[in-house]
């Protein structure tokens, strides 16, 4: 059985790593992972879970590592916090795949892999007999993904799209957003989710299949294509407004959390609609015992029948807002929480990383950069596991820097 990684702590507070435990869910597993930034989160999934994630780059370096923001704003392709976050714990070499000596590196390197990734485009690997089936043909048991904007198949399989395109034709976008002002009418427009969400999807979906796909492989010996659409993926991932329109012929209402400015300037996010579903009574004498909300005296509020009554729930929502806004967000955040309103601050990120739950469940870590003699505080990953630990370093690697190694 494995151990939990042994952890010390710096001046910050975050865990450090002093040494990974063995094994991983996937220590046994290579994996080579080809194409531009929608393959990113997939590899860290599955380097996450200890795969010895290599990253094949062009000899300019991967997309990815030109996005921004850059350490201390110096544009260099090892210097893109993009890129850090998204390409721990893996390692990379530089491969002219189009060349016939970078092609003949590559199949070697396939005759030791057991999973390809392959984000490069359709039809690209194809057309240099670097596809599925040439190279399953070389490496018996081999599991190959293509991530690519729409699939394999359908009438939009060469369509050319962005993240923004894809959470607009998936339905996210649709449902982010403020209420309609009328039926079928608004007078703000829907929200993007944060930047990279349709690839975040898709890379879930896809790592979730590899996994399937390894176990497969472990219990047949065969191995298997898998065609993961980002498309599909955001289309499929939208909660409930799918289904709703086709079993109920509703459409998605946008909503977000009421946002209710406070005493300290911060906002506190309240989800007025479910407020039914708080401890009511509880909740109405904690505002009559504050002395600044005497209308619950009323009996209407004392009666647990009158109370559970959405005109009556809707009449203390204004009570409720005036309430919070006379206290610090942190405060009234706590207060609500224990008669079970569902609400929380909107807090900045230097709030999270001094959060003591943060801090107790290892949310942030610290991953040194030798190369530049400095640690950098990142988050670990939102779950923990106690026979398979998160490993959440080394640091991204530099360009070609496994060169050598591989």
């Amino acid at each position: 059985m494995a151990t939990d990684v042994k952890t010390s702590r710096n001046t910050t507070g975050h865990a450090t790593p002093d040494r990974w435990p063995t094994p991983g869910c996937f220590d046994d597993i290579r994996m080579l992972e080809i194409g531009d930034e929608s393959v990113d989160f997939c590899g860290l999934l599955m380097a996450g879970e200890g795969a010895d994630v290599v990253k094949i780059e062009p000899p300019e370096g991967s997309p990815s590592r030109n996005i921004g923001p850059f350490l201390d704003d110096l544009p260099d392709r090892n210097r893109s916090l993009h890129f850090w976050t998204y390409n721990r714990g893996k390692r990379s070499i530089t491969l002219d795949i189009a060349s016939p000596e970078g092609r003949a590196r590559y199949v070697e390197l396939v005759k030791a892999a057991d999973v390809i990734v392959d984000a490069q485009g359709l039809g690209v690997m194809d057309a240099l007999k670097l596809g599925y089936n040439e190279l399953s043909a070389i490496r018996p048991g081999l599991i190959y993904c293509s991530i690519t904007p729409f699939g394999l198949t359908g009438p939009w399989r060469r369509f050319k799209t962005s993240d923004l395109i894809h959470q607009a034709l998936g339905g996210s976008a649709y449902c982010i957003g403020y209420d309609p002002v009328s039926p079928g009418k608004w007078d703000t427009p829907p929200f993007m989710a944060q930047a990279w969400h349709s690839f975040a999807i898709a890379a879930e979906h896809a790592a979730v299949a590899i996994a399937a796909a390894v176990f497969h492989r472990d219990t047949s010996g065969d191995g298997q294509f898998i065609d993961v659409s980002i498309h599909d993926a955001c289309a499929q991932s939208t909660e409930a407004t799918v289904s709703r329109y086709i079993y109920n012929g509703r459409h998605q209402v946008r909503n977000v959390p009421q946002q209710v400015r406070c005493s300290d300037g911060r906002y506190l996010a309240i989800v007025i609609v479910l407020l039914r579903l708080a401890n009511l009574p509880k909740l109405v004498e904690m505002l009559l015992a504050s002395g600044e909300c005497d209308e619950l005296a009323d009996p209407k509020y004392q009666d647990p029948a009158m109370l559970n009554t959405p005109a009556v729930i809707d009449s203390m929502v204004p009570i409720l807002k005036r309430w919070v806004g006379k206290r610090k967000a942190a405060d009234a955040f706590h207060q609500l929480q224990t008669c079970a309103v569902l609400c929380g601050p909107a807090r900045p990120p230097e709030d999270l990383l001094e959060d003591p739950q943060s801090i107790a469940r290892e949310d942030f870590v610290e991953i040194e950069h030798p190369e530049l003699n400095r640690s950098f505080t990142y988050p670990r990953h939102p779950r923990i596991q106690t026979e398979t630990p998160w490993r959440w370093g080394p640091r991204a690697p530099l360009l070609g820097e496994h060169n050598e190694d591989i």
